[in-house]
């Protein structure tokens, strides 16, 4: 009988193919194949609560706090009720491989998930482990070599990784994170019992050098080093270490880590190789293959005596991979990233410039669902291998305290490097305690599980803000030494200090090994002063680099309908959705993912409800005046005439600059056969807008009646 909880004593299973839930990178469900939508950020966290919680009972207040802090608006728990009542029904809709759906259950004090812990990657990730290490502890070294290598083949990415503003997902993607590298100290142990030392050198030389206080781990490079003939280069690494060590805590190596130092350089026999082992090293490898956590594409290492970073090339695709065979992800599902082959390319030539001379800024501008978070993901692929990734993003949510994008780059990076951070120099930990309250302690430890300090609420003085903007500059950039991607989004969303911030910042950047990735919707930028001043300053740093997602055009629509429905769409039915979505990938991709799900196959039929609602909240910002001018025009079934809105505006007292503000942000623009009548740039968001005014007339009295 297969478990139905997360009971550590659980056996792993086999499970045959990828997990249907996936928290590995990205948050998904799959049912048959296809992903099924999860809401919004709020609502995925909740899910990634009962996630982690799976098999016990996740209480309310729990969840509460970890999901709004310590000062949760009254409105709080009708919307946890509404978050979890959405997410009971779509995890009703998710067919798991035996057949059986996840339960979401209410149990006093909360809510209980009900999953066999292999339909979900990290915990079977978390079985396969435990599986290894057992193995292991028996002396099964050949099993649990393979076993440890098929599990760490399946860290397809950081766990949780979009959910880096919330506490409880950067503390356990830090557990998972540890276990993973003791899974690869495991795995690369058993390799060497085996004879296999040139299947870990290059991880263990990778690993290694992103954890250089991780002796065990540096104990296992010096040995595989040695035993394939370079004594140099592990007495080399012990003194690198030696260094790190001494640099970071003030402390010498180990007990063990020196013992080995002090056997290499006797040339200990027990060091080599056992003779059995030597005499069927070659064999074993024929029969056992090749290590399969980390073969493949050569990873990128650093070039000899050069102490350059090589970055490997972006994997570019085009229509043609789909007749060629193009690469699949860990999941099963088509690599989805077409069209942006140059913009790729740019954003890979800033993160080479950035590792290798000084720190660079690339500033993303792009309407809303243009793939603007898809195109960084994608560079985060590429240099993972090379470089850590740091996401944060600057929450919608009204109650945001200030600074919010700064706290969450400053957590994640002392859950990364918690020893630096450590380190800092007092008057930045004293300045940071703004932001961080836990900086303050004379003793720095990692925050506990479950806390989420809040920012200081009162006011700062000139003198006092400026002293925060700097530490939390010298912060960044005494923490990151080494190659790092520093990723803020949605800046057109930030307050105004961490705009000033963000100005300060790039301007100190060339002194780290950093590309810091800043995104933008379009519209905000043309029409929000503050925002303009910080990307003046950030497109006048040094060699920064604008990119400016366009729409995708009739190919690459064809290319990413052809990979999301299996097979490519006819011309004329490509040509009706590519221009209902205006090459918009986020509508293309509902509009097929809705059409897969029955909802509406005919790319003419109504808008999908969901669709709507999503296109009206994305529009919810905008100033009153401008939504207006976007009700009059979906409303005139004739075209917008400009006249017409224009004395609509003026009837209704609204300013007479709303309309060219809509124009000038992307959101309507001129008939080409001339400037006096005006259309929406994307028929759906007049669809959504005409969908919201006859909801609101039908519930109305008048329409009522």
């Amino acid at each position: 009988m297969k478990p139905t909880s997360l009971d550590p004593r659980a056996e792993a299973s086999e499970p045959i193919g990828p997990a249907p839930i996936g928290a590995l990178g990205s948050l998904s469900v799959r049912s048959e194949g296809r992903p099924l939508e999860l809401g919004p950020p709020r609502q995925r966290a909740v899910l990634a609560l009962l996630l982690i919680g799976a098999g016990g009972v996740v209480s309310v207040d729990s969840i509460i706090s970890r999901i709004w802090g310590d000062a949760p608006p009254a409105t709080a728990n009708a919307t946890l009720q509404s978050y979890v009542s959405r997410l009971r029904k779509l995890l009703a809709a998710c067919l798991l491989p035996d057949g059986s759906r996840p339960q979401l259950h209410y149990q006093q004090p909360g809510y209980a998930l009900v999953i066999d812990p292999e339909h979900v990657d990290v915990h079977r990730f978390e079985g396969a482990v435990r599986t290894g290490s057992r193995l292991a502890q028996k002396g099964s070294a050949d099993e649990a070599h393979a076993v440890l290598g098929a599990a760490l083949d399946t860290w397809v990415g950081a766990p949780y990784e979009e959910l880096s503003a919330y506490d409880f997902a950067v503390q356990e993607a830090a557990r998972l994170e540890q276990l993973r590298l003791s899974a690869v100290e495991s795995w690369a142990q058993c390799a060497l019992r085996l004879g296999r030392e040139e299947n870990v050198l290059h991880p263990l030389a990778i690993e290694a050098k992103r954890n250089p206080l991780r002796e065990r781990l540096t104990g296992l490079y010096m040995h595989a080093q040695y035993r394939l003939g370079r004594q140099a280069d592990a007495l080399r690494t012990y003194e690198e270490t030696r260094q790190a060590l001494a640099e970071e805590i003030g402390a010498d190596p180990g007990r063990e880590l020196a013992a080995l130092h002090a056997a290499i350089l006797r040339q200990d026999c027990a060091l080599e190789r056992a003779p059995e082992l030597a005499d069927r090293g070659t064999r074993d490898e024929a029969r056992c293959g090749p290590a399969p956590a980390f073969e493949g594409p050569p990873h990128p290492m650093t070039a000899a005596g050069s102490g350059r970073i090589t970055i490997r090339a972006p994997r570019l695709h085009t229509a043609h991979d789909l007749d060629a065979g193009s690469p699949r992800r860990a999941d099963g599902a088509p690599p989805v990233f077409v069209g942006r082959d140059e913009e790729l390319r740019a954003l890979v030539d800033s993160a080479k410039g950035a590792f290798h001379t000084s720190g660079r800024v690339a500033f993303l501008v792009g309407e809303a669902g243009i793939g603007k978070t898809r195109l960084v993901s994608e560079l985060a692929r590429t240099v993972t291998e090379s470089a850590h990734t740091v996401w944060a993003s600057c929450s919608e949510s009204e109650d945001k305290p200030d600074y919010w994008p700064w706290t969450t780059l400053l957590r994640r990076l002392t859950a990364l490097w918690p020893d630096r951070v450590c380190r800092l120099p007092d008057w930045v930990r004293h300045s940071l305690a703004h932001l961080l309250p836990e900086m303050c302690s004379d003793i720095c430890e990692p925050p506990r599980h479950g806390t989420s300090a809040r920012p200081v609420s009162a006011p700062l003085s000139r003198d006092a803000r400026f002293t925060l903007h700097d530490a939390v500059c010298q912060a960044l950039l005494r923490t990151v030494r080494e190659p790092t991607v520093l990723v803020v989004e949605d800046v057109d969303r930030a307050d105004a200090p961490s705009l000033a911030l963000l100005r300060l910042f790039v301007e100190q950047l060339r002194n780290a090994p950093a590309l810091l990735v800043v995104t933008t919707r379009t519209f905000q930028l043309a029409h929000d002063a503050e925002l303009r001043r910080a990307a003046a300053v950030i497109l006048q740093s040094l060699d920064a680099r604008r990119i400016l997602l366009e729409p995708l055009d009739l190919a690459a629509t064809g290319t990413l309908a052809a990979r999301t429905l299996g097979e490519s769409p006819e011309p004329r039915l490509l040509e009706r959705l590519h221009r209902r979505t205006a090459g918009n990938p986020f509508f293309l991709g509902y509009l097929l993912h809705a059409g897969q799900q029955g909802l509406a196959v005919d790319p003419d039929a109504a808008i999908p409800h969901e669709l709507a609602g999503v296109v009206l909240e994305r529009l919810s910002g905008l100033p009153p005046g401008i939504r207006r001018v976007l009700e009059l025009c979906a409303a005139m079934e004739d075209g917008c005439e400009r006249d017409a809105v224009e004395a609509m505006l003026r009837h209704e007292g609204i300013p007479p600059d709303a309309l060219p503000m809509a124009l000038h942000g992307g959101l309507l623009t001129p008939e080409p056969v001339g400037a006096d009548r005006l259309r929406f740039v994307h028929p759906l968001v007049r669809e959504a807008v005409l969908h919201a005014l006859e909801s609101r007339r039908t519930a109305s009295p008048a329409g009522a009646a």
